[in-house]
């Protein structure tokens, strides 16, 4: 599966991280003095210390939201320090013929090795053009206006990060160090979505056309081969000398054709479900709250005022705006003023 899929892009990078010799910092979690630490360390203590969002009750005492939030198109994102891959064993291998062989189960054999830590980043965020056009150089340009002190901490000492001078330049360097988004995760669809098949005569016609042409040719050199002279005239005019080169040629080229129609279909992008970007969310989020409290309120009031009252929700909740009222970006709950 694409890096883009139910309009949203699925972004993956693995950025090395340059973690020689040892450098001088203040500490992020209020020590005095200057630290003395690895690299990698500074990392790590820089991705501990950055704020999450704000949805949870623990979260919410803190009070610093995640910087993320400044951004309305991102959905997910998660930082993960790679210091080596994980060994997972032997790769398997036949009992018997390890017996016969005499492999010494015993004996190492090699293992996979990075030469540097990584800075493995993943982020789900909304397209601003379903076909992804400019992302997502885009997302990272805008990004990078909203939060640049904290990138340029995170990636500070990754390889070659001094270049990054601007927006566009953070943008190339992410860009650089993608990797194909192989597992999307996304919401699902509550309704069944609308997609298109490929039509089983259109696979069929090529192909089908070159064994058609084979099978003749074939046909005919067997009645040839047997003498039977009422299909002399068949066989004459199926002309064994091309036809079956022919219909050799049709079929191997039907299949061909029929293999990259299949595979281009399989990468086309999954529809997107009703609402599912970020702002739509957010609103949808706002309005269940808002509505829930302005429910709960009625049953203390005169039923013969319940119209008018709902009309005052429509006008204070305006559920056709998504600039406001609305639950701000990576908190748990809507600031829900008067609208009950």
């Amino acid at each position: 599966m694409a890096n883009i899929d139910v309009s949203t892009y699925f972004f993956t990078a693995a950025v090395p991280v340059c973690n020689e010799g040892i450098v001088e910092h203040r500490s992020l979690t209020g020590a005095k003095g200057v630290i003395k630490s690895s690299p990698i360390h500074i990392v790590r203590e820089i991705l501990e210390t950055l704020p999450t969002a704000l949805q949870s009750h623990a979260t919410e005492e803190i009070g610093l939201n995640s910087p993320f939030s400044r951004n309305l198109r991102t959905h997910f994102t998660r930082f993960v320090i790679l210091d080596q891959p994980n060994f997972n064993g032997r790769d398997h291998s036949n009992a018997l013929l390890n017996v016969i062989r005499g492999t010494d189960l015993l004996a190492p054999r090699p293992v996979d090795q990075i030469s540097c830590p990584y800075i493995f980043w993943t982020i789900d965020f909304d397209l601003l053009d379903p076909s992804g056009a400019g992302e997502p150089r885009h997302y990272f340009e805008e990004l990078w206006g909203q939060m640049e002190p904290e990138l340029r901490s995170i990636f500070q000492y990754c390889y070659g990060f001094d270049q990054v001078r601007d927006a566009a330049g953070f943008a190339t360097y992410i860009m650089r160090c993608q990797i194909e988004t192989t597992m999307p995760f996304h919401d699902y669809w509550y309704i069944p979505p609308k997609l298109t098949s490929i039509s089983l005569f259109g696979l069929a016609l090529i192909p089908g056309t070159g064994a058609l042409l084979l099978a003749g040719a074939l046909l005919a050199a067997v009645l040839r081969w047997t003498g039977w002279q009422w299909a002399a005239g068949f066989a004459d005019w199926s002309g064994w000398s091309w036809a079956p080169w022919v219909g050799l040629i049709v079929l191997i080229l039907g299949l061909v054709i029929d293999y990259y129609w299949v595979m281009a279909k399989g990468r086309t992008p999954y529809p997107a479900s009703p609402g599912a970007d970020l702002r739509n969310v957010l609103k949808g989020l706002y309005l269940q709250q808002a509505f829930t409290r302005f429910a709960m309120a009625q049953q203390r009031r005169d039923p013969a005022k319940w119209g008018a009252e709902f009309r005052k929700f429509l006008t204070a909740a305006k559920p056709g705006d998504l600039n406001g009222p609305t639950q701000p970006a990576g908190v748990i709950r809507s600031k829900l003023g008067d609208v009950a």
